[in-house]
């Protein structure tokens, strides 16, 4: 990109630019913008998410002078003049203090597989995140299963051992909505995290729950 349009980039951003209480300071560099940040506020972020705001002040400053960016290499605009020094992710103690209040409220859960219905107390016994590539955050979420019960079509319940509820969940794993079943099950733990604007931008990302199932003992209650 023609130098003097970067050099005017440069001159017009905010410097330091505040993104939701992440500041961020730029520093032109031959033929590059650096970019680092400083976290006073003690706010959650990933840099990826970041990052995606930068590409869009870049893109936004572009078509207020005219520039039709959609012919540009965009991959390579976001290495040169959009990415953080440092790539990151921070969970904040405010952050991490709401996760763990949802997941204290996470004490049943309900699966469905061909006609019968898993229904279980449960508790969380952690929690992690993982951000696969640049669009997608799935959360994970270990739960202890407790006096599980299955309501068969006949819709009595019925206890259950740890065999059964194994045999029953591996059999879920293979259903259709399994993955959106869980996610909905952990929904208000996921919902805490993409409410964040600097960990997620629902423009372009997507958020997926992943459950894994325990015994009392912790141990993996899938074959």
């Amino acid at each position: 990109m023609n130098s003097k349009i970067i050099k005017l980039y440069y001159k017009k951003l905010d410097k330091p630019t505040n993104l939701n209480g992440l500041i961020l300071h730029p520093f032109l560099q031959e033929d590059r913008i650096i970019w680092k940040y400083e976290n006073p506020n003690d706010v959650s972020f990933y840099t990826d998410v970041i990052n995606g705001y930068l590409e869009e002040l870049l893109y936004d400053f572009l078509r207020s002078v005219g520039i039709n960016s959609s012919n540009i290499d965009w991959k390579y605009l976001s290495s040169k003049y959009c990415k953080l020094e440092n790539s990151d992710v921070y969970i904040s103690y405010d952050t991490r203090n709401k996760i763990n209040q949802q997941c204290d409220r996470l004490n049943t859960i309900k699966l469905n597989d061909d006609g019968n219905t898993l229904t279980s107390d449960c508790y969380v016994r952690d929690w992690s995140i993982e951000y696969p590539d640049t669009d997608s955050l799935y959360v994970h979420v270990s739960l202890e299963l407790t006096n599980p019960q299955i309501i068969g079509e006949d819709g009595e319940p019925k206890n259950i051992d740890y065999d059964t509820l194994s045999e029953f969940l591996t059999e879920f794993m293979y259903n259709d909505t399994s993955s959106e079943q869980e996610s909905d099950s952990i929904w208000n733990v996921t919902k805490t995290i993409i409410s964040n604007e600097n960990m997620f931008d629902d423009s372009y990302m997507y958020s997926v729950g992943v459950i894994k199932y325990c015994d009392s003992f912790g141990n993996n209650l899938l074959n």
